[in-house]
Order: C-alpha cells, then structure tokens, then sequence
C-alpha cells in the first residue's frame, strides 16, 4: 500500500503505456485472420460492426478489468504508478470510476492521443479521464524535479493529435457500409499512411 503519493513521471507513465500496449496484444488473438489479410493481401477486409465494435473496446475493457483488479493497468503497475481517487489517495476506486476512465479514453477515437496530452497542462498531470472519473495517476516516491506547465509542446502536440484523430475518425466512419452492416479496413489502413502525423 502507498504511504505517499506524488505527481508521476512522464517518463514512467509512457514506460507504463507502452507496456501495456504489449500485454494486451494477446486479446487481439481472436482478430488475427483479419490482421494477416490486412498485412499480406490486398484484398478487401471486411468486418461486421459488431467486430469493429470490439476491436474499439478491447483497451477499454482491459483497463477497467485491471483497475478493479488492482487500481492499475500491468503497465502501470510494473512502474510503480495507481490510479487513485482525485480527492483521496488512500481510497480505492468506485467501479464506476473503474468504467469511466477506460471510457472517456475511447474518445480517442475522434481526438487521438490529445484526450491524453491535456495533461501537460496542468502540475497534477491529469487529463480529460481523469477529470470526467474523478481520478489520478500517482507514484509513491517523489519526482526528481516538480512537474512543469508545458504551454507551447502541450499545445502543438494537442493540436496535432486533434488533426490525427478527426482525420482517422473521418476515415474508419466512411469506411463503414451502413446497409451492409461492415466496414472495410483495407480503406482506413491504405489512407492512414498519407495522414499520419503521430510521435508514436
């Protein structure tokens, strides 16, 4: 249990995501045909909306089931980093809390990362999910140095993920035949090298 809890490092909570981008890539197991014909043909990849449907929530429900499990997606756990109520760190999180941040995190579907790159405009490092679940990432040892307003990077790198995300967005839903009830990914990937402007 945290005896402390401190404002966590960029660094850390990009370690921890990048991590969990790893570990939750056995859940995409089921989608593995679709993939391999993404990849390896050229031929058109059709998907029912309810497989789109899954695909978009995959993340969400592997962060809501670790955050009930443990307050902290495996990522974030390896770092040394728990979500935490904003108002008490030394609560454990609501269920809700547990389902509205991996929630309001699927908005990056329309905004990208920028959902995510709010927080380097505020000290505490929180963002839009946090601000809509009443959370907080936290560590329990201090900061080498206090976490810095970052107008000018925060603001193009928002910027530029709103681009990316509107674009992507526009994309997958003109990808979608709404009669026939599928999408067809072979249109979103082709298009998504002429417009990607990710730091990823």
């Amino acid at each position: 249990m945290m005896t402390e809890a401190y404002v966590p490092s960029t660094w850390r909570r990009l370690f921890a995501y990048s991590v969990d981008q790893l570990v939750v890539l056995p859940f995409y197991l089921p989608f593995v045909g679709v993939f391999f014909r993404l990849f390896f043909s050229d031929d058109e990849v059709l998907v029912s909306l309810n497989q789109l449907l899954v695909l978009y929530l995959i993340p969400a429900v592997y962060e809501c089931v670790f955050l009930i499990l443990m307050q902290a997606t495996p990522g974030k756990w390896l770092m040394g980093l728990k979500v935490v109520p904003s108002q008490n760190y030394t609560e454990k999180l609501h269920w809700s809390q547990c389902l509205l941040r991996p929630l309001v995190g699927r908005l990056s579907f329309f905004f990208s990362a920028a959902v995510y790159a709010v927080a380097f405009f505020r000290y505490d490092r929180t963002h839009l999910c946090d601000w809509v679940a009443e959370t907080r990432v936290v560590q329990g040892t201090p900061r080498p140095r206090k976490a810095q307003i970052r107008w000018i990077l925060g603001t193009l790198v928002v910027l530029l993920y709103v681009y990316e995300g509107m674009v992507s967005a526009e994309m997958v839903l003109k990808s979608i035949k709404w009669s026939e009830g599928q999408a067809d990914l072979r249109e979103v990937f082709d298009l998504q090298d002429y417009v990607d402007v990710s730091f990823e």
